[in-house]
């Protein structure tokens, strides 16, 4: 039998190594560079909205470990208590016949997932804030630049322009690394991880089911028959 507690082991190892690389990235000044560099804050709102989703995520990895366990170790509460306690009233209002248990196993499914969808979404949105910084970093660039062809041969103008050249493309390109690093990578993992596990759940509670309640609650509704 597999750890019950695998999805907790691995997301505690994923978002250490994920820290360790932010403390070494915080050691090397990176992350100074990358909060100086974005003059819209873009970064440090996408920072923001992903630590919220990130705590959500946790909570939502607790969540289903939690439901995992209880199925592992038979407990009376839980998901998949609920789920077998469904498939024994189904049975019995169908009075023995045979039953299918491919509705309560999409519903399963869906009730399972919605509650990680979120992480799904905020991680898109993410990745997009991130573009939308790149369109706003090259939109002061080029205004800078356009200062620049009109201003003459004065060289404290053209400094600073030239500034405002640089403070665009630090948007255009810091904005863009913020949001790939914790939308398509960090929160983008922590997602799959959950659904994967989610999958594996509900195919473990849903061939429990076939292979040792649907038959029995058969044989008992044939007796009663």
């Amino acid at each position: 039998m597999n750890n019950p507690n695998a999805l907790l082991y691995k997301w505690l190892v994923i978002n250490s190594f994920a820290t360790l690389l932010v403390y070494v990235a915080w050691l090397q000044g990176w992350l100074a560079l990358v909060i100086e560099s974005d003059a819209s804050y873009l970064s440090l709102v996408m920072t923001a909205l992903f630590f919220v989703f990130w705590v959500i995520s946790g909570y939502q990895t607790v969540t289903v470990n939690r439901e995992i366990v209880r199925f592992e170790t038979n407990s009376p509460e839980g998901t998949a208590s609920s789920y077998f306690k469904k498939l024994r009233i189904k049975s019995e209002k169908l009075g023995g016949r045979t039953l299918d248990q491919s509705m309560l196993a999409s519903a399963l499914r869906v009730r399972l997932m919605m509650p990680i969808q979120i992480l799904h979404y905020v991680a898109n949105m993410l990745i997009l804030l991130g573009l939308i910084g790149t369109v706003v970093g090259f939109v002061i660039a080029v205004a800078g630049l356009g200062d620049s062809l009109a201003g003459g041969e004065n060289l404290q103008r053209v400094q600073g322009v030239l500034g405002q050249i640089v403070n665009g493309m630090g948007v255009a390109l810091f904005t863009t690394l913020v949001g790939a690093i914790l939308g398509g990578l960090w929160l983008q993992l922590h997602y799959q991880l959950l659904e994967k596990a989610i999958a594996g759940f509900v195919v473990d509670v849903v061939e429990h089911a076939d292979i040792e309640l649907i038959p029995e609650l058969t044989r008992a509704g044939e007796k009663s028959a």
